[in-house]
């Protein structure tokens, strides 16, 4: 017949067996949480992509549309610029400097995404000679944060290898990954602000055949300006 445990050693082993069951709760838990996060993550990105599906559709059916009546459709302005700065200072005002330090475009090939509004349409517009900006596709906004985004986090620059790196500082906001990220600033959605400070301004490489003219505005067959629509081939050119 065995000794019982002196009193010592039985609160000692109870106790072992609470951290060990606190343990396994927790473990089990955030296994849980895991993959309930997952989850959302994945239905979202299904939701996402048959967003983008119906609204080609919707925009190929009103052109139609126009088109049979005569006219031409003009799809709604665009909400977020692509903006990339492409000049260094030389020659440049101290209010374009300034310019583009608000718009954290502190070196030459930073690139920031930015809310379209009459206030930073203006900054664009005052500090034009020195960028490159247009409206890019959700597709190159994806391949963009996927390819070259960093996170800002306290000053830090790292690397966004993992959706839990978004997670942590946007989770609260309902941005959980990469695709909710890539999405938010894409439709330009109510948490823009906070998702685009998140990312640390790109640092894009010199373009695949270069530049053609930097002191020339694009639709003069030069570099600097608004290339609306066509900007994703610079981008698809600086990755």
């Amino acid at each position: 017949m065995s000794k019982p445990l002196p009193e010592t050693l039985r609160k000692l082993e109870e106790l072992k067996q609470k951290q060990s069951t606190e343990y396994t709760s927790k473990r089990d838990a955030l296994a849980a949480e895991s993959k309930a996060r997952q989850e959302r993550i994945l239905a979202r990105s299904k939701q996402y992509a048959a967003e983008l599906v119906q609204k080609e559709k919707e925009l190929i059916d009103n052109r139609s549309k126009a088109a049979e009546q005569g006219g031409f459709y003009v799809p709604a302005e665009a909400k977020v610029a692509f903006v990339l700065r492409i000049r260094g200072i030389n020659g440049m005002a101290p209010q374009s400097r300034k310019i583009l330090q608000l718009l954290r475009l502190r070196q030459k090939h930073n690139a920031v995404f930015v809310r379209l509004n009459k206030a930073t349409i203006e900054m664009l517009r005052r500090v034009e000679p020195y960028i490159a900006y247009g409206y890019p596709s959700p597709a190159v906004v994806r391949q963009l944060i996927q390819q070259r985004g960093f996170a800002n986090l306290n000053g830090q620059r790292i690397p966004l290898t993992t959706n839990e790196v978004v997670s942590a500082a946007l989770g609260r906001l309902g941005i959980e990954s990469v695709e909710d990220l890539a999405h938010e600033i894409y439709t330009c959605g109510p948490n823009f602000t906070a998702a685009s400070h998140f990312l640390w301004p790109f640092k894009m490489n010199t373009p695949k055949g270069g530049f053609r003219r930097i002191r020339r505005h694009y639709v003069e067959g030069g570099d600097y300006g608004n290339r609306e629509q066509l900007i994703d081939d610079l981008v698809l050119r600086m990755l």
